[in-house]
């Protein structure tokens, strides 16, 4: 077995853009995120994506999110724990250049699950509520989620605008990388039996593919025979020893949580 602790994946807004040294952190203390090796988003492409700026008592941090609900944003438990204002960007390619489809909006409301670790990360599920109104377009969609585990071996892809590399900021442009994903039993064969749980899930590219600093929280989808997206994991943890390594990337599993989200959304 590997000795590898991981770390989380949102990220400082103060190295967000341009891009200085982001400031990766273990799991047992704060959160960490990115897209290492991946392709930039068509507008459009992913209309559920979220970008999401959150306040907390120790400065302001980026996460990616997922629409599941017109006024619901489905991110990670380590982007909501603790927060208390949020500045959401609805239809955006761009961060900060002229993005014509992209809606800001504030929110203030957010709920981590009960059961959210900072430690383990398990569990490591929250939700946003919207509560301004806007209109959604072919840019601003919601995603449905997965009724059923998600098996091994099987394609999918990860969105965001985090770090393309271990030392790099958070991208200006929203990319996307094709993985696949692993069992936990070979996940665990890499991380450790008490790091691995069932409500987790874990993926890896060919290469050096993954997430990085800044693509917490963000969507992890497969597609159905019609072509449609469904949320599948959200972005968790990465390797400590860095994203550009070929180590799995996890996440939290969808399907696990499904009951404890519609408990909070309706």
């Amino acid at each position: 077995m590997k000795s590898i602790i991981v770390i989380c994946l949102c990220i400082s807004s103060l190295w967000a853009l341009p891009s200085p040294k982001p400031k990766p952190v273990s799991v047992q203390k704060h959160p960490g995120g990115r897209i290492v090796g991946g392709k930039e988003a068509a507008e459009g492409q992913f209309p559920y994506q979220v970008a999401v700026y959150f306040d907390t008592s120790e400065g302001t941090y980026f996460c990616g999110g997922a629409l599941i609900a017109p006024n619901w944003v489905l991110t990670s438990g380590h982007c909501t724990y603790h927060a208390t204002v949020f500045t959401l960007h609805l239809g955006a390619n761009s961060l900060v250049d002229d993005d014509d489809n992209r809606v800001t909006l504030g929110a203030s409301y957010s709920v981590s699950h009960p059961d959210y670790d900072l430690d383990t990360l398990e569990n490591d599920i929250g939700l946003i509520r919207i509560d301004t109104n806007y209109t959604m377009n072919d840019h601003i969609a919601v995603i449905p989620l997965a009724g059923s585990d998600l098996g091994a071996d099987v394609s999918v892809t990860v969105s965001g605008w985090g770090a393309s590399g271990d030392w790099d900021g958070v991208l200006n442009d929203l990319n996307y990388v094709e993985l696949s994903s692993i069992s936990n039993a070979d996940c665990k064969a890499i991380y450790g039996e008490a790091t691995i749980t069932d409500g987790m899930v874990c993926a890896v590219g060919p290469g050096n593919e993954g997430t990085c600093n800044g693509d917490s929280g963000g969507p992890l989808v497969t597609y159905d025979d019609s072509g449609r997206a469904v949320h599948v994991g959200i972005v968790s943890w990465a390797s400590s020893v860095g994203c550009e390594t070929n180590h799995p990337s996890g996440y939290t599993r969808t399907a696990s949580y499904i009951d404890w989200i519609q408990s909070v959304i309706f």
